[in-house]
């Protein structure tokens, strides 16, 4: 199975350096929610830019606020996350991969006007 970006990928996006095995378990998470949304198993390669991007955020989320808190305060300094943010991206993901369980288009109404026409054929 192909990972969906490298850690030299995901410390760029970040704009800093990144502790290895908290970043693999980051990438692991990331994969881990966007494969519940997507009903895939394995990701292509290469890794449409769609899922890249959604990975790479998912990822700086998880790595980010593991345990997925809605605010921090240390001293002076506070920080609140857009826990919305993940459920948006979850449902795009869910949108345009997952055919499993919901229709991929939409449906017209029954016509039921018509009529049954009588067979030509005789038996």
């Amino acid at each position: 199975m192909a990972d969906l970006f490298t850690l030299p990928e995901l410390a760029s996006y970040m704009q800093r350096e990144l502790d290895a095995e908290s970043a693999t378990n980051a990438r692991r998470v990331a994969s881990g929610w966007l494969g519940s949304a997507t009903g895939l198993s394995e990701w292509t390669e290469p890794v449409p830019d769609d899922l890249w991007t959604w990975a790479l955020e998912l990822a700086e989320m998880a790595y980010g606020n593991p345990s997925g808190y809605a605010s921090e305060t240390i001293d002076d300094h506070a920080i609140t996350f857009n826990r919305a943010r993940r459920a948006d991206i979850l449902e795009a993901a869910r949108k345009k991969y997952s055919t499993g369980s919901t229709p991929v288009y939409s449906f017209p109404e029954p016509d039921w006007s018509w009529t049954a026409v009588p067979s030509t054929l005789e038996a």
